[in-house]
């Protein structure tokens, strides 16, 4: 494996990747209670203190990572968007007079509240869950 050397890069030849070789420091003085702040922060969203104080030195602002809790939800919702999908494009389906047949018998639109409500009520969980 051969590599180029540039003053503070190297370039992998094999697979065109460039490695950041970082050599020059900078460095703050904090306070006990700051230091673990940030390293709390670094944490959250799944870094080093060293990354996170560079991105955010450097301008960026890391996002957190999302949690077990979070990444759950996120998926219901995915999969609640979905059937919102497959349920719109089965409406649209059907010739718009039997359509308007369906739902002008009282029984069918019934049991379609009682499904939307169902979807609605899985939505309205899953917000309380996020906000709690």
């Amino acid at each position: 494996m051969k590599k180029k050397k540039n003053i503070d890069k190297e370039v992998d030849e094999d697979n065109d990747k460039k490695v950041v070789r970082r050599t020059l420091r900078l460095e703050a003085r904090v306070t006990e209670q700051e230091y673990i702040q940030a390293a709390e922060l670094a944490k959250t969203c799944g870094l080093s203190i060293s990354d996170y104080v560079r991105r955010t030195a450097l301008g960026q602002h890391p996002r957190q990572r999302l949690s077990d809790r979070e990444v759950e939800a996120l998926c219901s919702l995915t999969d609640a968007r979905g059937d919102l999908i497959r349920i719109a494009a089965a409406v649209k389906s059907i010739q718009a007079d039997k359509r308007a047949m369906y739902f002008s018998d009282t029984r069918f639109v019934e049991q379609w509240m009682r499904a939307a409500t169902q979807l609605i009520n899985r939505w309205s969980q899953i917000e309380n869950y996020l906000t709690e």
